[in-house]
């Protein structure tokens, strides 16, 4: 173990061991402003998007371009990721990020973006984060020791769940300064992905490339043979997909309810965005410390965990049903925060309790599948974008809220009785490793 600080390893010792590796800790802090950058452009491109056209349709299929190519290229993404170098992923796909969002900037600074150009732009983004985040969640286990794997990943997938809501805030929040508007956020988009590069930069060129046996032609869909040949791991990917499917739909048409609904524009936009921050930054960072602190001392409690998870589920369809409901901006805020808070707890645990199930060598695999229901959040705006066009952006919401409810309560319930996911480890790998 390096030697750091007494004052920082006093701090680490209290949130999570991991902390206490360099190498480690570098990945972590360039794991923040790298998702911050991609999370803002979740709202960024469905805002130049909705200003452009006014369609809530339109802007939902241009932040959909993230989904496709997450979709399409995961089970690539992950075959290549446990055969190659991760350190070299990583260091591509910052700088394919950071040379998109500039190329954003340009085509909004000089007022000829169209609709068809942000949607390339989002599409390049998803390819760009379909090879990033399993590389980047693989490459945790090269970098600290097997006692604190568990916990570093608590601790990166907080932070990979905060700016899921972080992002879209401060996006919001930029978008209402006339000074910085759109063009000022791709441009700080492309200054944290620049950023993040020059981290990578210091992680040692020698690091092991993928650990995974050599595989035959169907090598691309390893991760999905190994994922639903083992119940554990399939039921956490299921009710990893469904609040993503069902709940996370209004985040997406943020833009358009704080139009069509509150009538407060950009400034009112990035209130509510940040609202939404405040909620999983309480939801996600206290969870990971519970976490983390149960899985450093080997004491997981898997059904606890479960029913967390459960609950969280339930209350971010309830607080989405809420805000559909009501009709008044100042009410709508704690609302927003609510349902932030409970998004970024479940996905927090879940992801956690999906990571710990999966032997280290598959991780890359086992992430992009959880990538590609992941890629289901931008997916799913654009059917419930069409709905709200249709027959309101209220009722949608609270379609969609009691939908998330109604499945993650019956599903996680019927959950509770099974085999802890931490078990999924042990389980034959039948066919997976063939």
């Amino acid at each position: 173990m390096l030697s750091t600080p007494s004052g920082f390893r006093r701090v680490a010792l209290g949130w999570g061991p991991a902390l206490q590796h360099r190498h480690y800790r570098l990945l972590f802090f360039s794991l923040l402003p790298g998702t911050l950058g991609l999370m803002m452009a979740m709202v960024a491109f469905g805002y130049v998007a909705y200003r452009i056209s006014g369609s809530a349709t339109l802007l939902a299929l241009t932040t959909a371009g993230y989904g496709i190519s997450m979709a399409v290229l995961s089970p690539v993404a992950g075959m290549v990721t446990d055969r190659f170098s991760r350190r070299s992923l990583l260091l591509a796909t910052q700088g394919t990020l950071g040379v998109s969002a500039a190329i954003a900037a340009l085509l909004i600074a000089t007022g000829t973006v169209q609709i068809w150009q942000l949607l390339l732009v989002s599409i390049l983004q998803g390819a760009a984060f379909a090879f990033n985040m399993p590389a980047r969640q693989a490459l945790i286990a090269e970098l600290v020791p097997p006692d604190d794997l568990a916990n570093a990943i608590a601790l990166s997938n907080a932070g990979l769940n905060l700016n899921r809501i972080l992002g879209p805030a401060l996006a919001g929040v930029l978008l209402s300064i006339p000074a910085v508007g759109p063009v000022g956020v791709f441009l700080l988009m492309a200054a944290l992905y620049t950023a993040v590069f020059v981290m990578l930069l210091r992680l040692p060129a020698t690091l092991r490339v993928g650990r995974a046996p050599r595989l035959g032609r169907g090598s691309a869909l390893v991760g999905l043979r190994y994922v639903f040949e083992r119940p554990a791991l399939r039921r956490l990917m299921t009710m990893a997909a469904l609040p993503v499917l069902f709940g996370m739909p209004y985040q997406s048409l943020m833009p358009a309810t704080a139009d069509r609904v509150f009538g407060v524009g950009a400034a009112g936009l990035g209130t509510l965005l940040a609202a939404n921050g405040v909620g999983a930054l309480a939801g996600s960072l206290v969870v990971a410390a519970h976490t983390s602190r149960k899985v450093a001392n080997g004491q997981v409690a898997s059904d606890r965990l479960r029913r967390l998870q459960l609950a969280a589920g339930v209350l971010l369809g309830a607080a989405v049903v809420a805000f559909g409901l009501n009709g008044q901006f100042l009410v709508a805020l704690p609302l927003v925060a609510l349902a932030g808070g409970a998004a970024a707890a479940y996905s927090s645990v879940n992801s956690t309790l999906l990571m710990q199930g999966a032997e280290p060598e598959y991780h890359g695999r086992v992430m992009s599948v959880y990538m590609m229901a992941f890629s289901a959040m931008p997916l799913s705006s654009v059917p419930a974008a069409w709905v709200a066009d249709h027959i309101g952006l209220p009722l949608t919401l609270i379609v969609c809220g009691a939908t998330c409810a109604a499945i993650v309560g019956l599903l996680g319930r019927a959950a509770l009785p099974g085999a802890a996911p931490a078990m999924a480890r042990h389980e034959p790998a039948a066919g997976a490793a063939a």
